[in-house]
């Protein structure tokens, strides 16, 4: 093109733009967007306006899970002792009680004034019942059951004592009676006689013990009530005492008057006699005792034992002075004198919660010093019931 026509073609342009006025059209959108919403309030206002989001909801607090409560367990319900066997549900009399080899029905029952006026009649040489106790007299009835053919003495046919509320349980006593209980007898043969004890006058829940002679089956043993509605129960408060340390070592002797505790027994010793005293009582108990040997001297030691039980509250358990020695400072253990002991002698057959007392022979090297009385029961494999007594 010219030089010249080129300022020429400019002022052209410029007046075609002025006619066509001052405002530039608006660029179109790109077609594959759509417009941007502005960020400010300054937005298009055809817009919908935007919609407040909602607020968030707070987070609930987790809730506290319970500890679930244990399910108690459900009382066990006690099971009703077969009648006869507990004391506390003892058999009536005239019950007939088959055994092994005996069938034994205890008819009748006298005792007290009754009792004692027949025991005197049947022999000259029977005593009174001593101040404080009376006698009683079961008339009984053994029958042969046993299986063999051979004839059975009565004699020895039936283990019957006696028992109350004491927790004592007595054994027959040495008299004569109305109508002994004797004989031997074959088979489906039968014998009927007589048995005497001396029990407490106030006694009370007074019943037998019954069992085959011989028999250790504690299963098999019986009781009948003498007295009307007599039942014993076992005394709760025994489960609650413990053993205790007193007297479990020879060197630390339980002190005189001080009560020892084990498992099965308490036992205390309340006084000591010894020397010329100890052997003037145990001649006065029998004429025939003999002075204690050269160099030695007798000891006599009153003792009281409660029994505590082994877990069955009709088992009895017995206390008897052949448990008991003496042990001094020479570390001796001294055997126990074969002599008649004064009354009255320690010597029971006690069910949990009875109690015993009564003097304890022994025998020690005149004035040995450190005497301590040794309770070790016999028959046990253990010794966790011994216990050391001091004697001074």
């Amino acid at each position: 093109m010219h030089a010249l026509s080129r300022p020429l073609l400019i002022v052209a342009l410029i007046a075609l733009l002025g006619a066509c006025g001052a405002t530039p059209p608006a660029a179109a959108p790109a077609e594959s967007q759509p417009a941007a919403s502005a960020p400010t309030a300054a937005a298009a206002t055809d817009a919908p306006a935007p919609t407040d989001a909602p607020a968030a909801s707070a987070t609930p607090e987790p809730t506290a899970t319970e500890v679930p409560t244990a399910t108690p367990e459900p009382t066990a319900t006690p099971v009703p002792a077969e009648p006869g066997t507990s004391r506390s549900a003892p058999l009536p009399l005239g019950t007939e009680i088959r055994f092994t080899d005996w069938a034994v029905t205890i008819m009748g029952v006298t005792r007290g004034g009754e009792a004692s006026a027949a025991i005197i009649g049947a022999n000259q040489f029977n005593d009174p019942a001593p101040e404080g106790w009376q006698y009683i007299l079961a008339t009984l009835k053994l029958t042969n059951i046993s299986a063999d053919q051979d004839a059975k003495s009565v004699l020895f046919g039936v283990d019957l004592r006696a028992t109350g509320a004491r927790n004592i349980l007595y054994s027959r006593t040495s008299v004569v009676v109305p109508q002994p209980l004797e004989g031997e007898i074959f088979p489906e043969g039968a014998a009927e006689g007589q048995i005497a004890f001396l029990v407490p006058a106030d006694e009370t829940n007074l019943m037998f013990f019954v069992a085959e002679s011989f028999s250790f089956d504690v299963d098999a043993r019986r009781f009948v009530a003498i007295d009307d509605a007599a039942a014993v129960s076992p005394d709760p408060t025994l489960d609650s005492v413990a053993p205790t340390d007193a007297g479990t070592k020879r060197s630390d002797p339980a002190p005189l008057g001080t009560t020892t505790v084990s498992a099965a027994w308490e036992i205390t010793v309340f006084e000591v006699v010894r020397g010329a005293d100890a052997a003037q009582r145990i001649t006065e108990a029998n004429q025939f005792n003999d002075p204690a040997p050269e160099g030695q001297e007798y000891i006599l030691a009153r003792v009281q034992a409660r029994s505590l039980g082994d877990g069955d509250p009709d088992a009895a358990a017995n206390i008897d002075q052949i448990a008991f020695k003496v042990t001094g400072a020479a570390n001796v253990i001294y055997d126990r004198p074969s002599v008649v002991t004064p009354d009255p002698q320690l010597g029971s057959y006690l069910f949990p919660g009875g109690q015993a007392e009564g003097w304890v022979v022994l025998q020690a090297p005149v004035g040995e010093a450190g005497l301590a009385l040794v309770y070790a029961p016999i028959f046990e494999f253990s010794d966790a019931n011994v216990r050391f007594l001091s004697l001074e």
